[in-house]
């Protein structure tokens, strides 16, 4: 359960009154430094100024407690986190989406029956056009010595976070404040961070991982770094989330890295990307989340091992005919459709995550999705078995394994991958084949390899298995 000084207090001062600080009390104050940008730093009581700010132009443009606010965003960008914040001070609940086609938008708006929406300045106005658009003005002076405009209670809704695992079925999970800051407070120990951490947004406010990210920041008063663009600015980072492909490009762009620690996820963590970022001091992490338990459930340093860890605090886990189930205090308070909360489908208040998996030395094995599983000569075969084998390759970056009709044997595994400029050539394909067949039984060996578009890699930090498998077969036919 939450703290009770927690129910009402403003979440831009939960790093105050935290019971986690040693001795009590917290050696930082409201003039420390909170957040960074490209080009500014600003402090605790500068984020309330702005926050109010936009607070009192979303009251002068109708916006009340309890409405809906849909938030397009290119990137994480300083504008889109005021909005979150002064929403979250006014009881109003919003929901981030990235910039996608107009249609996708509309049909995201319908879901939610939304009051109004927000467009990140950073997206060009006439690609975006979407009814009861609000305009906020940034600039706008700030006085902190005017009174706040106080609708926060722990108990409200707090997100609403779009998930489509990899299906392509847009659903919006509802969070609690209460949630995030059991998730945030879970991980803080295992992972080692506090109020002296630099942690870097690295993640779309958009996907549960990177607004995880935010109520770290918030509950343990550390620094929170901005993304700078495209590029990551890591100059005195210490903490991050990442996808492997992120790590990658990181670990191959910098010459000196700062970062502690990194906690990975999002897809399988080949061997060969932990061993290069032990060499250059990192420490990384890996785990398993999902959005209806606001992100992360298990974590450990990463090893020779391919567990994912014990299970964090305020979190129970359990694996029954090797289907996971979660339940806890980080879990979600339903769907939101139509202006309504849907509890969620629990069995004995168990949430059936139809993951599959299985417990080794108490720490949890990811066997993979339930619907990633295929009928092969009578066999049940597990796509991420197969990745996991394609991923001890060093030049393969991202593998995929879409299942396709055989007359023989009901199905047969095709790969999709993303190399390191590698060439799919005969040759390349060889080397696959015999890593697969020196690790897997015969009918487990994809049949042919395939190249993943540059399009499907660029949509989000996650490739839709969906989108994936409609290509290949079209590219097959």
């Amino acid at each position: 359960m939450l703290a009770p000084n927690f129910e009402l207090c403003s979440p831009l001062s939960y790093w105050s009154r935290s019971p986690d600080g040693e001795g009590g009390v917290k050696p930082i104050t409201a003039n420390t430094l909170s957040l960074q940008t490209a080009s500014h730093n600003y402090a605790w009581d500068q984020l309330a100024g702005y926050v109010a700010s936009v607070q009192k132009q979303f009251f002068s443009q109708g916006l009340e407690s309890g409405d809906v606010l849909l938030v397009v965003t290119a990137h994480s960008s300083f504008e889109c986190l005021m909005v979150y914040l002064a929403a979250l001070e006014s009881g109003i609940i919003v929901v981030f989406v990235p910039a996608l086609p107009h249609t996708e938008l509309v049909k995201r708006s319908a879901i939610l029956s939304n009051s109004a929406c927000f467009v990140c300045p950073s997206i060009e106005e006439h690609s975006i056009a979407l009814p009861n658009t609000l305009v906020i003005d940034f600039s706008e002076p700030i006085d902190m010595n005017k009174p706040r405009y106080g609708e926060f209670c722990s108990s409200n809704i707090a997100s609403l976070i779009f998930t489509s695992g990899s299906t392509g079925d847009p659903k919006a999970v509802a969070h609690t404040a209460q949630s995030h800051l059991a998730s945030a407070r879970g991980l803080k120990n295992e992972f080692g961070f506090d109020h002296t951490s630099t942690w870097l947004l690295s993640l779309p406010l958009f996907h549960v991982s990177g607004l995880a990210i935010v109520w770290r920041w918030l509950l343990s008063g550390c620094c929170l770094r901005l993304k700078q663009g495209k590029g990551l600015a890591l100059d005195g980072v210490t903490h991050t989330s990442m996808v492997p492909t992120q790590l990658l490009r990181v670990l191959e762009e910098n010459k000196n890295i700062e970062l502690e620690r990194v906690l990975l996820g999002g897809a399988i963590i080949p061997h060969q990307l932990a061993s290069l970022a032990k060499e250059r001091g990192v420490d990384t992490w890996a785990g398993y989340g999902l959005t209806e338990m606001a992100s992360t459930v298990t974590a450990k340093r990463v090893d020779e091992n391919d567990t994912t860890g014990k299970v964090l605090p305020h979190r129970q886990l359990k694996v029954q005919d090797q289907r996971i189930f979660v339940r806890g205090d980080t879990l979600a308070a339903g769907y939101w459709r139509k202006g309504k909360l849907y509890p969620l489908l629990l069995i004995d208040g168990w949430f059936d995550t139809k993951d599959l998996g299985q417990w080794c030395n108490d720490e949890l094995v990811i066997l993979g999705r339930a619907d990633n599983q295929f009928i092969s000569g009578g066999e049940n075969v597990h796509c991420e078995e197969i990745e996991r084998v394609l991923l001890k390759h060093p030049r393969v970056q991202q593998a995929f394994i879409v299942p396709v009709a055989d007359r023989v044997f009901g199905h047969r595994p095709v790969a999709a991958l993303s190399l390191d400029g590698t060439e799919l050539s005969a040759s390349f394909e060889l080397e696959l084949n015999t890593l697969c067949q020196s690790h897997m039984q015969g009918f487990k060996c994809p049949i042919a390899y395939h190249t993943i578009p540059a399009q499907l890699l660029g949509q989000g930090i996650k490739v839709s298995r969906a989108q994936l498998r409609d290509w290949l077969l079209r590219t097959r036919q």
